[in-house]
Protein backbone atom coordinates (compact mmCIF):
# COMPACT_ATOMS: atom_id res chain seq x y z
CA UNK A 1 0.00 0.00 0.00
CA UNK A 2 1.45 3.38 -1.02
CA UNK A 3 1.87 5.73 1.96
CA UNK A 4 0.12 9.12 1.69
CA UNK A 5 2.24 11.87 0.20
CA UNK A 6 3.70 14.39 2.61
CA UNK A 7 2.14 17.84 2.24
CA UNK A 8 4.63 20.47 3.40
CA UNK A 9 3.49 23.82 4.72
CA UNK A 10 4.71 26.66 2.48
CA UNK A 11 5.94 29.86 4.10
CA UNK A 12 6.97 33.21 2.64
CA UNK A 13 10.40 34.07 4.02
CA UNK A 14 11.66 36.76 1.64
CA UNK A 15 10.28 39.73 -0.31
CA UNK A 16 11.90 41.89 -3.00
CA UNK A 17 10.24 44.77 -4.83
CA UNK A 18 10.77 47.28 -7.62
CA UNK A 19 7.59 49.32 -8.02
CA UNK A 20 6.31 52.72 -9.06
CA UNK A 21 5.57 53.30 -5.37
CA UNK A 22 9.17 52.66 -4.39
CA UNK A 23 11.94 50.06 -4.26
CA UNK A 24 11.05 48.33 -0.98
CA UNK A 25 8.08 46.43 0.44
CA UNK A 26 7.60 49.21 2.98
CA UNK A 27 7.47 51.97 0.37
CA UNK A 28 4.92 49.96 -1.59
CA UNK A 29 2.90 49.34 1.57
CA UNK A 30 3.01 53.00 2.60
CA UNK A 31 1.37 54.00 -0.68
CA UNK A 32 -1.20 51.21 -0.56
CA UNK A 33 -2.11 51.79 3.08
CA UNK A 34 -2.54 55.52 2.52
CA UNK A 35 -4.43 55.07 -0.74
CA UNK A 36 -1.97 57.46 -2.35
CA UNK A 37 -1.65 56.77 -6.10
CA UNK A 38 1.91 56.43 -7.40
CA UNK A 39 0.89 57.23 -10.98
CA UNK A 40 2.36 60.09 -12.99
CA UNK A 41 2.42 61.63 -16.45
CA UNK A 42 4.28 59.63 -19.11
CA UNK A 43 7.04 61.14 -21.23
CA UNK A 44 6.14 59.78 -24.67
CA UNK A 45 7.76 60.30 -28.07
CA UNK A 46 4.35 60.73 -29.68
CA UNK A 47 0.98 61.80 -28.28
CA UNK A 48 -1.30 58.91 -27.35
CA UNK A 49 -4.74 58.72 -25.76
CA UNK A 50 -3.00 57.16 -22.73
CA UNK A 51 -0.92 59.83 -21.01
CA UNK A 52 -0.37 58.38 -17.51
CA UNK A 53 1.33 55.36 -16.00
CA UNK A 54 3.17 53.88 -13.06
CA UNK A 55 6.89 54.40 -13.72
CA UNK A 56 9.71 52.88 -11.66
CA UNK A 57 11.92 55.89 -10.97
CA UNK A 58 15.44 56.06 -9.57
CA UNK A 59 16.27 52.52 -10.63
CA UNK A 60 19.92 51.99 -11.58
CA UNK A 61 20.71 48.47 -12.83
CA UNK A 62 24.39 49.10 -12.11
CA UNK A 63 23.55 48.66 -8.44
CA UNK A 64 22.97 44.96 -9.17
CA UNK A 65 24.75 44.12 -12.42
CA UNK A 66 28.16 44.75 -13.96
CA UNK A 67 28.50 47.20 -16.85
CA UNK A 68 28.75 44.39 -19.46
CA UNK A 69 25.67 42.71 -17.97
CA UNK A 70 23.72 45.96 -18.16
CA UNK A 71 24.62 46.30 -21.84
CA UNK A 72 23.49 42.74 -22.56
CA UNK A 73 20.15 42.93 -20.75
CA UNK A 74 16.92 44.87 -21.11
CA UNK A 75 14.83 46.62 -18.50
CA UNK A 76 12.52 43.73 -17.67
CA UNK A 77 15.49 41.46 -16.95
CA UNK A 78 17.15 44.09 -14.80
CA UNK A 79 14.01 44.80 -12.75
CA UNK A 80 13.42 41.13 -12.01
CA UNK A 81 17.04 40.51 -11.09
CA UNK A 82 17.04 43.43 -8.65
CA UNK A 83 13.86 42.14 -6.99
CA UNK A 84 15.31 38.62 -6.79
CA UNK A 85 18.52 39.84 -5.15
CA UNK A 86 16.48 41.76 -2.59
CA UNK A 87 14.22 38.79 -1.86
CA UNK A 88 17.20 36.49 -1.36
CA UNK A 89 18.82 38.99 1.00
CA UNK A 90 15.57 39.50 2.93
CA UNK A 91 15.29 35.74 3.41
CA UNK A 92 18.94 35.45 4.46
CA UNK A 93 19.53 32.64 1.97
CA UNK A 94 23.07 31.29 1.82
CA UNK A 95 22.42 28.48 -0.67
CA UNK A 96 20.85 28.48 -4.12
CA UNK A 97 17.06 28.14 -4.33
CA UNK A 98 15.87 24.86 -5.77
CA UNK A 99 13.60 26.35 -8.43
CA UNK A 100 12.41 29.59 -9.98
CA UNK A 101 8.98 30.44 -11.41
CA UNK A 102 8.48 33.79 -13.14
CA UNK A 103 5.41 35.35 -14.69
CA UNK A 104 5.52 37.98 -17.42
CA UNK A 105 3.00 39.09 -19.99
CA UNK A 106 5.24 40.48 -22.69
CA UNK A 107 8.86 39.99 -21.70
CA UNK A 108 11.09 42.29 -23.73
CA UNK A 109 8.50 43.73 -26.10
CA UNK A 110 10.17 47.14 -25.82
CA UNK A 111 13.41 45.59 -27.08
CA UNK A 112 11.57 43.97 -29.97
CA UNK A 113 10.26 47.38 -30.99
CA UNK A 114 13.78 48.82 -30.94
CA UNK A 115 15.17 46.01 -33.09
CA UNK A 116 12.38 46.40 -35.65
CA UNK A 117 13.13 50.13 -35.88
CA UNK A 118 16.80 49.42 -36.62
CA UNK A 119 15.85 46.75 -39.15
CA UNK A 120 13.62 49.11 -41.11
CA UNK A 121 15.94 52.11 -40.98
CA UNK A 122 19.37 50.52 -41.35
CA UNK A 123 18.92 46.91 -42.44
CA UNK A 124 19.27 43.55 -40.73
CA UNK A 125 23.06 43.63 -40.48
CA UNK A 126 22.89 46.68 -38.22
CA UNK A 127 20.68 44.95 -35.67
CA UNK A 128 22.22 44.02 -32.32
CA UNK A 129 23.23 40.38 -32.52
CA UNK A 130 22.39 39.98 -28.82
CA UNK A 131 19.05 41.72 -29.19
CA UNK A 132 17.22 38.40 -29.19
CA UNK A 133 18.49 37.70 -25.67
CA UNK A 134 16.98 40.95 -24.48
CA UNK A 135 13.49 40.25 -25.78
CA UNK A 136 12.77 36.55 -25.16
CA UNK A 137 10.36 36.30 -22.19
CA UNK A 138 12.38 33.55 -20.47
CA UNK A 139 15.58 35.58 -20.37
CA UNK A 140 14.70 37.42 -17.16
CA UNK A 141 14.40 34.09 -15.34
CA UNK A 142 17.49 32.91 -17.15
CA UNK A 143 19.53 35.84 -15.84
CA UNK A 144 18.38 35.22 -12.27
CA UNK A 145 19.10 31.50 -12.54
CA UNK A 146 22.56 32.08 -13.94
CA UNK A 147 23.59 34.61 -11.31
CA UNK A 148 22.00 32.80 -8.34
CA UNK A 149 23.00 29.29 -9.51
CA UNK A 150 19.47 27.91 -9.71
CA UNK A 151 19.82 24.56 -11.49
CA UNK A 152 16.38 23.10 -10.72
CA UNK A 153 13.23 23.94 -12.67
CA UNK A 154 13.37 27.49 -14.06
CA UNK A 155 10.06 28.21 -15.74
CA UNK A 156 8.52 31.33 -17.27
CA UNK A 157 4.74 31.50 -17.29
CA UNK A 158 2.87 33.84 -19.59
CA UNK A 159 -0.86 33.99 -18.88
CA UNK A 160 -1.28 37.74 -19.38
CA UNK A 161 -2.29 39.53 -16.17
CA UNK A 162 -2.52 36.22 -14.28
CA UNK A 163 1.10 35.28 -15.05
CA UNK A 164 2.82 35.89 -11.74
CA UNK A 165 -0.18 34.70 -9.72
CA UNK A 166 0.19 31.43 -11.60
CA UNK A 167 3.92 31.54 -10.76
CA UNK A 168 3.04 31.64 -7.05
CA UNK A 169 0.78 28.63 -7.55
CA UNK A 170 3.57 26.74 -9.31
CA UNK A 171 6.00 27.55 -6.52
CA UNK A 172 3.46 26.50 -3.89
CA UNK A 173 3.06 23.10 -5.49
CA UNK A 174 6.82 22.58 -5.84
CA UNK A 175 7.49 23.23 -2.15
CA UNK A 176 4.35 21.54 -0.87
CA UNK A 177 5.09 18.38 -2.84
CA UNK A 178 8.75 18.29 -1.81
CA UNK A 179 10.27 19.07 -5.21
CA UNK A 180 12.32 21.82 -3.53
CA UNK A 181 12.67 23.22 -0.03
CA UNK A 182 13.17 26.79 -1.25
CA UNK A 183 11.94 28.42 -4.47
CA UNK A 184 11.71 31.91 -5.86
CA UNK A 185 8.46 33.09 -7.44
CA UNK A 186 8.27 36.39 -9.23
CA UNK A 187 6.70 38.60 -11.82
CA UNK A 188 7.99 41.37 -14.03
CA UNK A 189 6.68 43.74 -16.65
CA UNK A 190 8.14 46.68 -18.52
CA UNK A 191 5.52 47.69 -21.05
CA UNK A 192 5.49 51.48 -21.02
CA UNK A 193 6.94 51.66 -24.53
CA UNK A 194 5.13 53.35 -27.39
CA UNK A 195 4.05 50.24 -29.40
CA UNK A 196 2.56 48.51 -26.36
CA UNK A 197 0.68 51.58 -25.18
CA UNK A 198 -0.54 52.31 -28.71
CA UNK A 199 -1.81 48.73 -29.11
CA UNK A 200 -3.71 48.80 -25.84
CA UNK A 201 -5.05 52.26 -26.66
CA UNK A 202 -6.48 50.91 -29.91
CA UNK A 203 -8.43 48.40 -27.82
CA UNK A 204 -9.81 51.25 -25.67
CA UNK A 205 -8.32 49.37 -22.71
CA UNK A 206 -6.33 52.26 -21.20
CA UNK A 207 -7.52 55.33 -19.33
CA UNK A 208 -7.67 58.50 -21.39
CA UNK A 209 -7.49 60.89 -18.47
CA UNK A 210 -5.06 63.76 -19.09
CA UNK A 211 -1.63 63.93 -17.51
CA UNK A 212 -2.85 66.56 -15.04
CA UNK A 213 -5.27 63.98 -13.61
CA UNK A 214 -2.76 61.14 -13.29
CA UNK A 215 -3.49 60.45 -9.62
CA UNK A 216 -7.22 60.11 -10.36
CA UNK A 217 -6.91 57.94 -13.46
CA UNK A 218 -7.12 54.45 -11.95
CA UNK A 219 -10.52 54.11 -10.27
CA UNK A 220 -11.60 50.47 -9.95
CA UNK A 221 -15.31 49.86 -9.32
CA UNK A 222 -16.05 53.57 -9.72
CA UNK A 223 -18.86 54.72 -11.99
CA UNK A 224 -16.46 57.04 -13.85
CA UNK A 225 -13.66 54.55 -14.57
CA UNK A 226 -12.46 54.53 -18.16
CA UNK A 227 -9.70 51.92 -18.39
CA UNK A 228 -6.46 50.55 -17.02
CA UNK A 229 -3.49 52.65 -16.00
CA UNK A 230 -0.35 50.83 -17.23
CA UNK A 231 2.55 50.33 -14.83
CA UNK A 232 5.90 48.59 -14.77
CA UNK A 233 7.62 46.78 -11.95
CA UNK A 234 8.83 43.51 -10.49
CA UNK A 235 8.48 41.55 -7.29
CA UNK A 236 9.89 38.26 -6.01
CA UNK A 237 8.88 36.10 -3.05
CA UNK A 238 10.90 33.36 -1.40
CA UNK A 239 8.68 30.35 -0.70
CA UNK A 240 10.10 27.84 1.75
CA UNK A 241 9.01 24.66 3.45
CA UNK A 242 8.27 24.97 7.13
CA UNK A 243 11.02 22.51 8.04
CA UNK A 244 13.61 24.51 6.11
CA UNK A 245 12.45 27.83 7.55
CA UNK A 246 12.54 26.47 11.11
CA UNK A 247 15.98 24.96 10.56
CA UNK A 248 17.33 28.33 9.39
CA UNK A 249 15.43 30.42 11.91
CA UNK A 250 13.96 32.41 9.04
CA UNK A 251 11.58 35.33 9.46
CA UNK A 252 8.12 34.35 8.22
CA UNK A 253 6.02 36.91 6.35
CA UNK A 254 3.03 34.66 5.81
CA UNK A 255 1.87 31.29 4.55
CA UNK A 256 0.68 30.25 1.10
CA UNK A 257 -2.30 28.01 1.72
CA UNK A 258 -3.64 27.17 -1.72
CA UNK A 259 -3.96 28.15 -5.36
CA UNK A 260 -5.99 27.38 -8.45
CA UNK A 261 -6.39 28.49 -12.04
CA UNK A 262 -9.18 28.25 -14.61
CA UNK A 263 -9.95 29.61 -18.07
CA UNK A 264 -13.17 31.32 -19.13
CA UNK A 265 -12.92 29.87 -22.65
CA UNK A 266 -15.13 32.77 -23.63
CA UNK A 267 -13.38 35.64 -25.42
CA UNK A 268 -9.84 36.83 -26.16
CA UNK A 269 -10.32 40.18 -24.44
CA UNK A 270 -13.53 40.16 -22.39
CA UNK A 271 -14.27 38.18 -19.21
CA UNK A 272 -17.39 36.08 -18.89
CA UNK A 273 -20.02 38.56 -17.71
CA UNK A 274 -21.46 36.14 -15.15
CA UNK A 275 -18.07 35.51 -13.52
CA UNK A 276 -18.89 31.81 -13.24
CA UNK A 277 -15.50 30.38 -14.21
CA UNK A 278 -13.55 33.01 -12.25
CA UNK A 279 -15.72 32.08 -9.27
CA UNK A 280 -14.76 28.44 -9.76
CA UNK A 281 -11.07 29.43 -9.54
CA UNK A 282 -11.77 31.06 -6.17
CA UNK A 283 -13.69 28.01 -4.95
CA UNK A 284 -10.96 25.62 -6.12
CA UNK A 285 -8.23 27.71 -4.47
CA UNK A 286 -10.12 27.72 -1.17
CA UNK A 287 -10.60 23.96 -1.42
CA UNK A 288 -6.87 23.54 -2.15
CA UNK A 289 -6.16 25.62 0.94
CA UNK A 290 -8.61 23.66 3.07
CA UNK A 291 -10.37 26.90 3.95
CA UNK A 292 -14.10 27.64 3.93
CA UNK A 293 -15.41 30.72 2.14
CA UNK A 294 -16.67 32.14 5.43
CA UNK A 295 -13.12 32.13 6.84
CA UNK A 296 -11.81 34.67 4.32
CA UNK A 297 -11.26 38.13 5.79
CA UNK A 298 -9.76 40.04 2.86
CA UNK A 299 -9.87 39.89 -0.93
CA UNK A 300 -7.26 41.74 -2.98
CA UNK A 301 -9.23 42.30 -6.17
CA UNK A 302 -7.91 42.34 -9.71
CA UNK A 303 -9.78 45.63 -10.10
CA UNK A 304 -8.48 46.84 -13.45
CA UNK A 305 -10.66 49.96 -13.62
CA UNK A 306 -12.27 48.74 -16.84
CA UNK A 307 -16.06 48.61 -17.17
CA UNK A 308 -16.29 44.93 -18.12
CA UNK A 309 -13.73 43.46 -15.72
CA UNK A 310 -14.96 45.19 -12.58
CA UNK A 311 -18.56 44.10 -13.13
CA UNK A 312 -17.55 40.51 -13.94
CA UNK A 313 -15.28 40.38 -10.89
CA UNK A 314 -18.10 41.56 -8.65
CA UNK A 315 -20.31 38.81 -10.08
CA UNK A 316 -17.56 36.23 -9.48
CA UNK A 317 -17.17 37.25 -5.84
CA UNK A 318 -20.91 36.95 -5.24
CA UNK A 319 -20.96 33.48 -6.82
CA UNK A 320 -17.91 32.21 -4.95
CA UNK A 321 -18.69 33.60 -1.50
CA UNK A 322 -22.47 33.68 -1.47
CA UNK A 323 -23.88 35.69 1.46
CA UNK A 324 -20.35 36.08 2.88
CA UNK A 325 -19.48 38.34 -0.08
CA UNK A 326 -21.31 41.14 1.76
CA UNK A 327 -19.03 40.65 4.77
CA UNK A 328 -15.73 40.66 2.89
CA UNK A 329 -13.26 43.51 3.08
CA UNK A 330 -12.10 44.06 -0.51
CA UNK A 331 -9.30 46.30 -1.75
CA UNK A 332 -8.14 47.19 -5.28
CA UNK A 333 -4.37 47.87 -5.29
CA UNK A 334 -4.30 48.96 -8.94
CA UNK A 335 -6.03 52.16 -7.84
CA UNK A 336 -2.65 53.06 -6.28
CA UNK A 337 0.05 51.31 -8.32
CA UNK A 338 -1.64 50.90 -11.69
CA UNK A 339 -1.68 47.70 -13.70
CA UNK A 340 1.69 45.97 -13.92
CA UNK A 341 0.26 43.26 -16.20
CA UNK A 342 2.22 40.03 -15.71
CA UNK A 343 3.88 41.38 -12.55
CA UNK A 344 0.69 42.47 -10.80
CA UNK A 345 0.04 39.17 -9.02
CA UNK A 346 3.25 39.10 -6.98
CA UNK A 347 3.39 42.88 -6.50
CA UNK A 348 -0.14 42.89 -5.12
CA UNK A 349 0.57 39.79 -3.03
CA UNK A 350 3.23 41.80 -1.20
CA UNK A 351 0.43 44.18 -0.23
CA UNK A 352 -1.65 41.23 0.99
CA UNK A 353 1.17 39.92 3.18
CA UNK A 354 1.72 43.34 4.76
CA UNK A 355 -2.02 43.84 5.24
CA UNK A 356 -2.05 40.58 7.18
CA UNK A 357 0.97 41.72 9.20
CA UNK A 358 -0.48 45.10 10.12
CA UNK A 359 -4.09 43.93 10.40
CA UNK A 360 -5.14 46.72 8.08
CA UNK A 361 -7.34 46.84 5.00
CA UNK A 362 -5.90 49.29 2.45
CA UNK A 363 -8.41 51.56 0.73
CA UNK A 364 -9.42 51.58 -2.91
CA UNK A 365 -8.31 55.01 -4.07
CA UNK A 366 -10.53 57.22 -6.24
CA UNK A 367 -13.68 55.19 -5.49
CA UNK A 368 -15.82 58.30 -5.16
CA UNK A 369 -18.95 57.19 -7.03
CA UNK A 370 -19.40 53.41 -6.77
CA UNK A 371 -20.84 51.70 -9.80
CA UNK A 372 -24.30 50.37 -8.82
CA UNK A 373 -23.29 47.05 -10.43
CA UNK A 374 -20.23 46.87 -8.15
CA UNK A 375 -22.04 46.93 -4.84
CA UNK A 376 -19.70 45.07 -2.47
CA UNK A 377 -17.49 46.61 0.21
CA UNK A 378 -14.52 47.77 -1.87
CA UNK A 379 -13.15 49.91 1.00
CA UNK A 380 -13.63 53.27 -0.71
CA UNK A 381 -11.11 56.05 -0.04
CA UNK A 382 -10.28 55.19 3.59
CA UNK A 383 -8.64 52.05 4.98
CA UNK A 384 -9.47 50.46 8.31
CA UNK A 385 -8.02 48.17 10.95
CA UNK A 386 -9.31 44.61 10.93
CA UNK A 387 -8.08 41.15 11.92
CA UNK A 388 -6.88 39.37 8.77
CA UNK A 389 -6.07 35.68 9.08
CA UNK A 390 -6.99 34.48 5.58
CA UNK A 391 -6.74 36.56 2.42
CA UNK A 392 -7.41 35.88 -1.26
CA UNK A 393 -5.39 37.38 -4.11
CA UNK A 394 -7.07 37.03 -7.49
CA UNK A 395 -5.98 38.10 -10.96
CA UNK A 396 -7.62 37.67 -14.34
CA UNK A 397 -6.00 38.02 -17.75
CA UNK A 398 -6.74 38.38 -21.44
CA UNK A 399 -7.62 35.01 -22.93
CA UNK A 400 -9.89 34.25 -19.99
CA UNK A 401 -7.07 33.38 -17.56
CA UNK A 402 -8.18 33.26 -13.91
CA UNK A 403 -5.66 32.71 -11.14
CA UNK A 404 -6.21 32.77 -7.37
CA UNK A 405 -3.88 32.35 -4.40
CA UNK A 406 -4.88 32.04 -0.73
CA UNK A 407 -2.59 33.46 1.95
CA UNK A 408 -2.66 32.91 5.71
CA UNK A 409 -1.21 34.71 8.69
CA UNK A 410 2.19 33.44 9.83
Amino acid sequence: MTPPAVRHRVLVTGIGVESCAGPTPESLWTALAAGKPAVSALDLEQPLPCQVGGVVTGFDPRDYLTAPQVRRTSRFQQLLFAAAVKARADAGLRTAPGALYVGTGGGGLDEAARQVTVLRREGWSRMDRLGLLRLLPNQAAGLVAQELDITGPVLTLSTACASSTDAIGAGLRAVRDGTADVVLVGGVESWLDLPCLASFSLLDALSRRPAAEAAAASRPFDRDRDGMVPAEGAAVLVLESERSALRRGATVHGEVLGAATTCDAHHALAPRPDGAVAARAITLALADAGVGADAVDLVSAHGTSTPLNDRAETAALKRAFGPHARCLAITAPKSVIGHACGACGVLESVGVLLAIRDKYVPPTANLEHPDPDCDLDYTPLAGRSAPINVAVKQNFGFGGQNSVVVFGAP
